[in-house]
């Protein structure tokens, strides 16, 4: 009888044991958290805010006016495909200073207008306007027709298309963003998933 008594002290000495070291146990095995407020949680999937489509003047103008009212914001610029478009120019002035004296007499006229700098055919003309549609090409040759521009021809060009791709962006610069391409024509903004 004693040695019964004795085995089942031995079994229940034990068992009351056991569930307290397997808790011990346990305990040791699972990390404790280190700095739990630095740790940030990544989307599953990026979203970019993507602006686009622009022609070389427009991309230009649109990059300049970005570094202005953002000077921090990094974005990359992606090409978006080419499109016909109808080009309302001046051709081309022998010289730098001739163009720019054209420039400033259209200005004084109100037509908006900026010397093409580059090293081909175009090099010193005076570019009055990229157009999606010819008619609104036509109507815009009339109007500087009236205002004693005679020399101005419309040419019919594909243009690649480009895009400015934000990666990182925050909900002020969506709504600014939102308010700025509305100064911009035929341009759109979205949101897209981002493309590694």
């Amino acid at each position: 009888m004693r040695i019964i008594f004795i085995i089942l002290l031995i079994v229940n000495v034990a068992f009351f044991a056991s569930p307290q070291f397997r808790s011990d146990v346990r305990n040791d095995n699972i990390p404790t958290p280190v700095n739990p407020e630095k740790i940030i949680l990544v989307p599953a999937h990026e979203n970019c805010l993507i602006w686009g489509n622009f022609y070389e003047e427009q991309i230009q103008y649109a990059v300049s006016v970005l570094s202005e009212l953002f000077p921090d914001l990094v974005y990359s610029l992606e090409e978006a495909g080419d499109t016909a478009m109808y080009w309302l120019y001046i051709p081309p002035y022998p010289n730098k200073e001739l163009a720019n004296r054209e420039i400033n007499k259209l200005r004084n006229l109100g037509i908006v207008s900026f010397r093409v700098k580059d090293d081909n055919q175009w090099e010193n003309a005076i570019s009055l306007g990229m157009f999606y549609d010819q008619n609104d090409a036509l109507k815009q040759l009339r109007e500087v027709e009236k205002k004693g521009i005679t020399v101005a021809k419309i040419d019919n060009r594909t243009v690649l298309l480009k895009k400015i791709v934000i990666r990182e962006s925050t909900q002020i610069i969506k709504d600014s963003m939102r308010k700025l391409a509305e100064q911009f024509e035929d341009t759109h903004l979205h949101s897209d998933q981002c493309e590694r």
